[in-house]
């Protein structure tokens, strides 16, 4: 058998402050407990930051203050599948930001090898923060066959060229804002999956825009790519939760030309960007396949 693929769980050596990484995890477990039983949970990977803030003009004194982020895979027999309610009711209590994974260990046997590979790396490789440590063979996680890196490398092949060719189309509907707003929501959608099967080999539950792109910076080490203009600002964000029901139902637009033609220019940046980083990686993952 050859040796695992090396799953991209990136951990950032930046940590500052005065809380520890301990601290932070022992005020984050009783929330996450209180709302969901679990039976294990591992941090596989954390990213921490110092913000500080300071007004000369009014001459206050400056603020300092320690921003977290804990990826969490969590495992029960019945865990939440609103990862993003329960991330939401950590950070109102604690200000710390949590990416979640939410498994049964059911979910987890019958996961196919890509995933079981993506699981069996975190619980190597991953802290113990709750419960007892897993066992690999009951969760059918021990002796995996090899990856099937042509089906990795096609799938995500696929989904660069579903983005690319909704972003050929796009201007074609800069009159009707609604309709270019969903598009470009899709090719965000699409590039993100393509670059999480790339690089850990993992199709996520959930397609909510910016957990999709919390996964790809905190898993893929792609942080420098992801850009702030489009992803942090209020009004551009609503753009990107443009669902199909708002096609459905809303009879008229709730957002402009000039702002899909904005947000248009920064998702086109946004797969010129990726594009080469995930060609590199799908080219890799074909010399794999062919030293097999």
């Amino acid at each position: 058998m050859r040796a695992l693929t090396n799953i991209g769980i990136y951990h950032t050596k930046n940590v500052q402050g005065s809380k520890t990484l301990q601290q932070v995890i022992n005020e984050v477990l009783p929330i996450i407990l209180k709302h969901v039983t679990l039976e294990t949970i591992y941090c596989f990977g954390f990213e921490s930051h110092f913000k500080t803030n300071q007004n000369i003009i009014l001459q206050e004194d400056s603020v300092s203050k320690t921003q977290w982020q804990l990826n969490l895979l969590l495992i029960g027999e019945n865990p939440s599948n609103a990862t993003a309610d329960l991330a939401d009711i950590v950070y109102q209590h604690t200000e710390v930001s949590l990416l979640l994974l939410c498994y049964s260990r059911k979910q987890i046997i019958q996961a196919n090898n890509k995933h079981r590979h993506f699981f069996a790396k975190i619980i190597r490789s991953g802290s113990l923060v709750y419960g007892k440590s897993q066992e690999l063979a009951p969760l059918k996680l021990a002796n995996l066959p090899d990856l099937d890196y042509n089906g990795i490398t096609t799938y995500s092949e696929n989904r660069l060229n579903i983005a690319g060719n909704l972003l050929k189309q796009i201007p074609l509907y800069f009159d009707k804002p609604l309709v270019a707003a969903y598009m470009l929501r899709l090719v965000v959608e699409q590039l993100c999956l393509g670059v999480l099967y790339a690089f850990i080999h993992y199709h996520p539950k959930q397609f909510h825009i910016q957990y999709l792109l919390q996964l790809c910076k905190s898993c893929c080490g792609l942080k420098d790519k992801i850009p702030v203009s489009l992803f942090e600002q209020e009004r551009f964000n609503k753009l990107l939760k443009t669902s199909v029901s708002d096609l459905r139902f809303r009879s008229t637009n709730i957002f402009t030309y000039q702002e899909v033609k904005t947000a248009y220019a920064y998702c086109t940046d946004f797969f010129d960007q990726l594009t080469p980083v995930i060609d590199d990686q799908l080219q890799n993952l074909k010399l794999k396949d062919d030293e097999k």
